[in-house]
C-alpha cells in the first residue's frame, strides 16, 4: 500500500505546490506522516495497518517531488549539483535507522515503537521546515516580488544578489508569460505546452523506469530474503538476528555512506557521468551476483550485492528526482515531477510484487535480467541525457525544449557556467 499511497501523493503535490507553494507542501505533508505514525502505534487490526501504510506513502509522494523542485529553485548551479542528491541521502539514513532498530524492536510490543518513531522524525522536520524560506521563483510566479527578493537575500546571506534577482525575474516572466500559464498533467502528456517538452517528458519517465528495473527496489525490499538464498540460514525459529538479517543491517550502513559519497561526487562529476557509470557498474555487478549465487561463491555474491547497492545510490537513486527540475520551465515542473513520481512509484509497486516470486523461480539467475535492463538503460541515457552540472537552467530549457533529440549532437551542448557561491 505504501507505493500506491506514494502514487496518490505524487499526483496531489502538483496542484498544491503550484497553488500554495513548495514550502507549504513540505511542511504540511508531515502532518500526514504523523497521522500515519499514530495509526501504526495504535493499530489493532490489519485494515489500520493498511491505512497507515497508505498515508505514509501519500506523505512521501508529496514530499519527494516537491523537494526536488524546491532545491532546483533555491540553489545556485554549483550548490544544486550537491544538494540535489540529499533526498537519497535522507532516504538512506532513514533506511539505516529502520534496519538497525528492527534488529532489536521486532518482537511484541516493541514493534509499535519502531513504527511510531517515524512520527517523531516527521514532527522534527515540520518544525525545522517552518524556518526555511519559500521558493523565490514561486513567489515571483505569484506576483510577490518583494517577498521573493527577501527570500533570495536570506538564501544568499550577505552576497549581493541584485543581478541574480533581475535575471530570475526575467526568467519567470519568460517562462510564465503574461497569463501566468501553468501546465497540467494532460497538457504535458498531449504536448499542449508553449514549449516542446517531449524530450523532458520522455527523459523523466525513462529515468524513473530505469531506476526501478535496475533491480534496486527488489534488493531493498527483499534484501534479507536475498541474503538467505546465499547464506542458507537455519530454518528453526531463533529470536536472535541471523546472518542474513545482520548483513541487511550492514547493507543499510553502506547505503548511507554511499549516499553521502554520491552527494559529494555530484559536486565533481556531472549527472550524466554518474548515471552512466552507475548503470554500467550495476550491470557488471548483476552478472557477478548471478555467477556467485549459481556457483556458490557466497562471499563474491554478497560483496557484489553491497557494490550494487552502493553504485545505485550514486546515480539512479537520487538523480532521477533532480534531473527534471534542471531541464523544465517553472510552468511545467510540478506536473512533470508528478508524472515522474507516478512512474517511479508504479515501478516500486510492480517490482516489489514481482521480485519475490521471481527470486523463488529463478534463484541465482534473477540478476541476469537486471544485467540486461541496466545495459539498456546505459545505452538509452547515453543518447538522451544531457549534462546539467553547473549549467544555467534557462539555457538548458531553451536548448532542450525542441522535442525528442540526440543530445550527442553538438548543437544541443551548453557550456558550463562559472559561478562563485
Amino acid at each position: 500500500m505504501f507505493p500506491l499511497g506514494a502514487l496518490v501523493g505524487a499526483i496531489l503535490c502538483t496542484r498544491f505546490a503550484n497553488a500554495y507553494g513548495r514550502k507549504a507542501v513540505l511542511v504540511y505533508s508531515n502532518l500526514i506522516a504523523i497521522l500515519a505514525a499514530v495509526l501504526f502505534g495504535v493499530a489493532i487490526n490489519i485494515p489500520m495497518f493498511i491505512v497507515a501504510r497508505f498515508l505514509s506513502g501519500v506523505a512521501q509522494g508529496c514530499a519527494n517531488g516537491t523537494f526536488s523542485t524546491y532545491v532546483a529553485e533555491t540553489t545556485t548551479p554549483k550548490a544544486r549539483d550537491i544538494l540535489g542528491s540529499t533526498i537519497q541521502m535522507s532516504i538512506s539514513a532513514g533506511t539505516m535507522l529502520a534496519q538497525l532498530a528492527s534488529l532489536g524492536l521486532t518482537n511484541p510490543p516493541l514493534w509499535r515503537v519502531l513504527f511510531a518513531i517515524t512520527g517523531v522524525i516527521a514532527l522534527a522536520h515540520m518544525l525545522l521546515m517552518t524556518r526555511c524560506v519559500e521558493s523565490p521563483k514561486w513567489l515571483l510566479s505569484k506576483n510577490r516580488p518583494d517577498e521573493a527578493q527577501d527570500a533570495l537575500q536570506r538564501l544568499r546571506k550577505s552576497a549581493d544578489c541584485t543581478d541574480e534577482f533581475k535575471a530570475l525575474m526575467q526568467t519567470v516572466q519568460a517562462e510564465m508569460g503574461p497569463n501566468a500559464y501553468s501546465a497540467s498533467i494532460p497538457d504535458l502528456l498531449l504536448g499542449k505546452t508553449p514549449d516542446n517538452l517531449r524530450h523532458q517528458l520522455v527523459l523523466a519517465i525513462l529515468c524513473m523506469v530505469f531506476q526501478q528495473i535496475s533491480g534496486m527496489s527488489g534488493v531493498s525490499f527483499y534484501s534479507t530474503k536475498l541474503f538467505e538464498t546465499i547464506t542458507n540460514p537455519p530454518t528453526h525459529y531463533n529470536p536472535k538476528p541471523n546472518l542474513a538479517q545482520i548483513l541487511t543491517g550492514i547493507l543499510s550502513i553502506v547505503g548511507l555512506l554511499a549516499a553521502v559519497a554520491g552527494m559529494l561526487l555530484a559536486g565533481y562529476f556531472g549527472r550524466r557521468t554518474l548515471m552512466l557509470f552507475s548503470h554500467i557498474s550495476m550491470a557488471v555487478c548483476s552478472v557477478l551476483i548471478s555467477v556467485g549465487s549459481i556457483k556458490e561463491y557466497n562471499i563474491m555474491a554478497i560483496c557484489m550485492v553491497f557494490v550494487f547497492y552502493a553504485v545505485y545510490l550514486v546515480g539512479p537513486g537520487p538523480l532521477p528526482w533532480a534531473i527534471p527540475g534542471e531541464l523544465t520551465p517553472i510552468y511545467a515542473i510540478s506536473s512533470l515531477l508528478a508524472i515522474a513520481g507516478f512512474t517511479g512509484y508504479s515501478g516500486v509497486f510492480t517490482i516489489g510484487m514481482a521480485f519475490s516470486p521471481l527470486l523463488d523461480a529463478l534463484q541465482g539467475y534473477t540478476f541476469i535480467i537486471f544485467a540486461a535492463t541496466n545495459t539498456v538503460a546505459a545505452i538509452a541515457l547515453f543518447f538522451l541525457l544531457p549534462e546539467t552540472k553547473g549549467r544555467y537552467i534557462p539555457d538548458m530549457i531553451r536548448t532542450h525544449s525542441v522535442g525528442l533529440h540526440n543530445v550527442m549532437q553538438s548543437k544541443y551542448r551548453t557550456s558550463e557556467l562559472k559561478v562563485e557561491d
